[in-house]
């Protein structure tokens, strides 16, 4: 008789009493479990299945993007920063910006390239050695062991983070310990509530731990209010978009291109609705 793994997610990330049940989503390590109260799905994959799959991030060439996708890291940077500007009402180069989950720094140099003063935090040893040879301000760690100053940042950015935490409460209270009062913590991550993910379910890819290293909590609309209530922040935008039923190869090409262009068409209703499956909070 074999003994079945203890799952490493026992419990609602965002803080619920509330029990979890087991969803109508399937993925080869059980369904994933749904807290009753918030709506947040978690995976039941086993604490070594969790370590192993989040090896792929210690590497030093880390996220760095090359030609297209630096010019559109550059665009979404601009775009950020006018964002958070606007809250602050203070100048691109009085901001003081921390990204936790760094990687090797990639957006950090596009932030400092606009004058921000930026840096940043990375638990995988080799992208944060790399991020510190090519001369980013960036420590290596997990933010709650750093002990940083209080009140030291303008701005925390937490991009394709917190789907891969078992406990973001304790992240977010650190957070909020490091900024101004009046500082913004601005996240990215998937919706649950998105049409695309009630479309493709199991077979929306963010959902598989061995396509996404790591991703055992997931989030929606709701459970991120909670969180941030509970953290001590409020919620002052929420923005979602993108739509997505089938991946490129998954069916005839001469299907997929008018499915692609309904999803398309989507877009902008699903940003209406807050059913884009890529929330910023």
């Amino acid at each position: 008789m074999v003994i079945a793994s203890k799952p490493y997610v026992e419990s609602c990330p965002v803080g619920c009493r509330s029990g979890l049940v087991d969803s109508d989503i399937s993925l080869p390590q059980g369904p994933l479990k749904r807290c009753s109260e918030c709506g947040q799905l978690v995976s039941q994959c086993s604490e070594d299945l969790y370590w192993k799959s989040m090896d792929e991030f210690d590497d030093p060439k880390g996220t760095w993007p090359s030609g297209k996708a630096a010019d559109r890291l550059l665009r979404h940077t601009k775009q950020i920063v006018r964002s958070v500007q606007g809250f602050l009402g203070k100048k691109w180069g009085e901001i003081r910006l921390l990204d936790v989950g760094c990687s090797n720094g990639a957006f950090i140099s596009a932030a400092q390239s606009l004058g921000i003063r930026a840096a940043g935090v990375e638990p995988s040893a080799a992208p944060a050695q790399a991020a510190i040879e090519s001369g980013l301000q960036v420590y290596q760690g997990f933010l709650q062991d750093i002990h940083l100053p209080e009140a030291s940042f303008d701005v925390v950015t937490l991009f394709e983070v917190i789907e891969h935490l078992k406990d973001p409460l304790s992240l977010f209270e650190e957070c909020h310990r490091v900024l101004h009062k009046g500082g913004l913590l601005v996240i990215r991550t998937g919706n649950t509530d998105s049409w695309t993910a009630h479309y493709r379910k199991e077979r929306w890819e963010y959902f598989s731990i061995s396509e996404h290293g790591g991703h055992i909590s997931f989030f929606n609309p709701v459970s991120v209010g909670k969180l941030a209530e509970r953290s001590g922040f409020s919620v002052e935008r929420l923005k979602t978009h993108r739509v997505s039923f089938y991946q490129k190869g998954e069916i005839p090409f001469l299907v997929y291109r008018p499915m692609k262009f309904l999803a398309e068409l989507l877009n902008t209703p699903s940003t209406w609705f807050n059913k884009g499956h890529e929330l910023q909070v």
